[in-house]
């Protein structure tokens, strides 16, 4: 059963909405090579193993929030929430290859904070603004998955004690303001900041610069375990170029990543599931309805 209840309620006189809800989650383990972990002939990667039944997660998830609007032109949504799970879902790698395979710890608690402003029109402008924080950690001991060699050690003796997890993004900001310039033209300019996720990676960081280079390494904080900061730019301009009753045609020119920063969105290790964003780009788009 995963019921979600929710309540709102509107105060005319304020223009202000509250509202609160309550989600109960259920999430079935990943299958990804859950049928090679489970397999005995595993073992013979390593005779010291660890093997544990990963079962389902369940959680409790919070939230409250509010939506008020000013001055007849802002619209404010801002919203807290807290996410309470347990036998929380991750994966791992097998000996440090590109074979991942679903695994488990005792127990996650995710908790933070969202808010945005919008101006939906006001004169020629329109934009927007959004602030997120974000705690995310899980407690050992790991309940479900296999682990081999000092990882089935480790996973045995750590009963105790937490760690960010993926989702531990803590400040991202975003935001974008478009100007009509004219009847049939605007322009658009945005910004994306985020302070970086955490990372675990026992290696050595020689190995990394030789497999990703120096530029992927300068933007990995080893003494944190996290991702450095990045800030972005983008940058649009639009034109109707022909517009009727039958036809409409618009141009749009966009440019992404203007700070050309090397985006380094995830890392995992040499053989993981790690995400670099795109460089600086431009693209150029026609689109017409008819």
């Amino acid at each position: 059963m995963s019921p979600r209840l929710s309540v709102s309620r509107y105060f005319p006189s304020a223009n202000l909405v509250l509202h609160a809800s309550y989600d109960r989650v259920f999430q079935t383990p990943s299958s990804e090579n859950i049928l090679l972990s489970s397999s005995p002939l595993v073992t013979a990667l390593d005779p010291s193993f660890l093997r544990l039944p990963v079962l389902p997660s369940v959680g409790n998830y919070y939230e409250i929030g509010m939506t008020k609007s000013f001055f007849g032109q802002f619209k404010l949504d801002a919203n807290y929430f807290r996410r309470l799970v347990n036998n929380f879902a991750d994966d791992d790698q097998l000996l440090n290859s590109a074979v991942s395979f679903p695994i488990a710890f005792r127990k996650s608690i995710i908790y933070g904070a969202e808010g945005k402003i919008e101006l939906p029109n006001w004169r020629r402008f329109s934009g927007f603004v959004s602030y997120s924080y974000a705690v995310g950690n899980a407690w050992l001991p790991v309940t479900g998955g296999l682990f081999l060699g000092d990882n089935a050690a480790a996973a045995e003796t750590q009963l105790s004690g937490h760690f960010p997890n993926s989702q531990d993004q803590r400040n991202s900001v975003r935001g974008r303001v478009r100007y009509q310039v004219a009847s049939r033209l605007w322009i658009a300019g945005g910004l994306q900041y985020d302070t970086g996720l955490p990372f675990k990676f026992d290696g050595n960081p020689a190995t990394v610069l030789a497999q990703y280079g120096q530029q992927v390494v300068n933007r990995i904080n080893f003494n944190r375990g996290r991702i450095y900061p990045s800030f972005q730019v983008s940058a649009s301009v639009g034109a109707d170029i022909y517009k009727s009753d039958r036809l409409n045609m618009r141009l749009q020119i966009d440019g992404e990543n203007l700070t050309n920063i090397l985006d380094v969105i995830d890392f995992g290790g040499l053989f993981s599931g790690n995400a670099i964003g795109p460089a600086r780009s431009y693209s150029l788009r026609l689109t017409t309805s008819f």
